[in-house]
């Protein structure tokens, strides 16, 4: 194989004709095109490194907003222009919204946290779980009245162990917020919220769910039948689905896809 060769199988070599493409593909006005994204929080771990990369790449500009995943899906509903919009589920709800099907672009594990100095519960089991839960004295998760898919699954997880009211007496609701920085500061001694979200705190360890409550969340992006920049919002999403970004979605504790 020739040097040459070599150079042109490599990640690196691959990315760069990715780039130089992208370029080509959105080119920018004078002042460069401005796309609009709306999008569940989760997914601000990962576009918050990505979209000024894109920026920096094709000289254009990502405008992005955040909310839990119901409220998005409601400023949707509601008629909100977007170029992009960034989702966990309920895609159905706003499908004649969308110009293309939703594209994966990572997924995480949900999970709940303690404090790294704390023994790590025991959640082998259902039974365990239920032990675990109803041991500790403050829980923090999300409201699953705003949507927020890991304070859905976590509702319904308790509902089907039996042990509800019990958890919810001592449960603290949030929203927007990670959650496990309550159990980091003290003020809670456990947390509920997707993988990335957890691992982005120090000072905590990530534990994971039962086996028969174990769920991967995927994190998928589309297009907008009204987007006013078409062209620069597909070319993102190409962008956040090439292999050169992959390492930088796993550094924010997601996997690719």
């Amino acid at each position: 194989m020739t040097i040459h060769n070599q150079w042109r199988g490599c990640a690196v070599y691959k990315l760069l004709i990715f780039a130089v493409g992208l370029v080509v593909a959105t080119r920018p006005t004078a002042d460069g095109a401005e796309i609009k994204v709306i999008s569940a929080k989760a997914a601000g771990l990962f576009l918050g490194e990505l979209a000024p990369q894109f920026e920096r790449v094709t000289g254009n500009k990502v405008n992005i907003s955040y909310d839990e995943a119901g409220i998005v899906r409601k400023r949707i509903l509601d008629g909100e222009v977007f170029d992009v919009t960034f989702l966990p589920a309920g895609w159905e709800e706003v499908r004649k919204t969308l110009a293309s099907d939703p594209v994966a672009i990572g997924h995480s594990d949900l999970g709940m946290a303690v404090l790294s100095s704390a023994p790590k519960p025991d959640t082998s089991t259902n039974e365990a779980t239920k032990r675990t839960l109803l041991a500790v004295k403050s829980i923090v998760y999300t409201d699953p009245r705003t949507g927020g898919i890991a304070g859905g699954l976590f509702a319904r997880m308790i509902e089907r162990l039996g042990i509800a009211d019990e958890v919810n007496k001592k449960s603290k609701l949030v929203a927007g917020q990670l959650n496990a920085t309550f159990v980091a500061k003290g003020e809670a001694e456990l947390a509920v919220q997707l993988s990335s979200e957890i691992r982005e705190v120090p000072g905590v360890q990530f534990v994971p769910m039962p086996p028969d409550f174990r769920a991967s969340v995927t994190f998928s992006a589309a297009t907008a039948a009204a987007a006013k920049e078409p062209t620069t919002a597909k070319a993102f999403l190409e962008f956040l689905t090439s292999p050169g970004v992959a390492s930088a979605i796993r550094s924010k504790g997601f996997e690719p896809g």
